[in-house]
């Protein structure tokens, strides 16, 4: 089996070690050799239980972005690097009356730059690294697939581009139950996803900064007790406790910047990072963010280019860019590559 360098500590130019995690909940790979399961410019842990992703973590070269247009009807596939029964498949995702879409943890386009892009794109579509979440989660908010880009620009205008995101849902024991068996057994639904963005700026300090989003509006009709299985009863909704997001209280599909901590206390998850800037320290825990729709539409791919000095730059300003027309827009959204695009400004994140 060929060893890819999975994640790379050194990406932005001063050590960014991988967060703690707890490998005892991990799938060991196959060949004996840890938990981290490597592919091309990003890595993830899978949990033993769940047999979801526990976190995932890619790097990002702006400048050399180099994704195609989706074509639809992806070769979904099994990580060959753990054993399949640690893995969700279509059976499940194929089988849902419809609620959910296969969410990529590693979206599709993030570690698809460079020589060996399309190789980083065939090994998103793999089932250890898919979530279930709502089609109205996945497809519909354009801040929270915007996300990246958005600081991507940012560290442009400081000359750099390169970014390290950490990603995952958050998994908890009394995560309820969807309401259809899987494999004569029944599968627990994460309710909320985070991601954690970390960008080297000019002066060379490294700074990250969190975002998390529910779909439990989405999909609490569709979701039971797991004691309500347990004793043989009648299938009924059980609201969740006031409380359960600790204080992330929000139960929309907005999206929200938080304290890089309250991904910790969600997670469980260590980003014990001494060489890091926090600059998010909100003391009411979260903030909703906010976007404003561009007059004109322009191509993520065309944002970046390296100037004849070599140095990484935007491209001409982005305001007088070849706009994308109105056709290619809606061709882009037929296949589901509406994050390609910038649509959207955000105005008030705090970086």
């Amino acid at each position: 089996m060929e060893e890819l360098q999975g994640y790379d500590s050194g990406f932005l130019q001063v050590p960014l070690k991988l967060p703690k995690i707890n490998y005892d909940v991990c799938v060991p790979r196959k060949d004996g050799q840890g938990f981290e399961i490597r592919y091309t410019h990003f890595s993830s842990f899978q949990h033993r239980i769940r047999r979801l992703p526990l976190m995932t973590a890619c790097n990002i070269r702006g400048a050399e972005f180099n994704a195609e247009p989706r074509e639809g009807n992806e070769p979904w596939h099994y990580s060959k690097q753990i054993e399949n029964s640690y893995q969700l498949n279509n059976d499940f995702y194929g089988n849902d009356d419809r609620t959910f879409d296969r969410g990529h943890v590693v979206r599709r386009v993030d570690p698809a730059w460079g020589p060996n892009a399309a190789n980083a794109d065939y090994e998103t579509f793999n089932w250890a690294n898919v979530v279930p979440q709502h089609s109205k989660l996945n497809r519909e908010n354009g801040i929270w697939f915007q996300l990246e880009q958005h600081i991507m620009e940012n560290g442009v205008k400081n000359k750099a581009s390169d970014i390290s995101v950490f990603a995952g849902p958050v998994l908890r024991t009394d995560d309820l139950l969807f309401n259809k068996a899987y494999e004569n057994g029944m599968i627990q639904i994460p309710l909320v996803f985070w991601k954690v963005i970390v960008w080297r700026k000019s002066d060379g300090s490294l700074n990250a900064v969190a975002f998390m989003m529910s779909q439990w509006e989405f999909v609490k009709s569709k979701l039971i007790n797991a004691a309500v299985v347990e004793k043989g009863m009648k299938l009924i909704q059980q609201e969740l406790p006031d409380d359960y997001f600790q204080n992330l209280t929000f139960s929309d599909n907005k999206t929200y910047q938080v304290p890089v901590s309250d991904v910790e206390k969600a997670t469980g998850i260590q980003f014990n990072w001494r060489n890091v800037n926090f600059p998010f320290t909100s003391t009411t825990g979260f903030t909703e963010l906010k976007a404003r729709r561009l007059r004109k539409v322009h191509a993520f791919k065309d944002i970046l280019a390296k100037s004849e000095s070599g140095n990484i730059g935007l491209k001409n300003n982005i305001e007088t860019m070849r706009e994308i027309s109105a056709a290619e827009l809606n061709d882009l959204k037929k296949t589901k590559e509406n994050y390609l695009v910038k649509e959207f400004e955000i105005t008030n994140m705090i970086l």
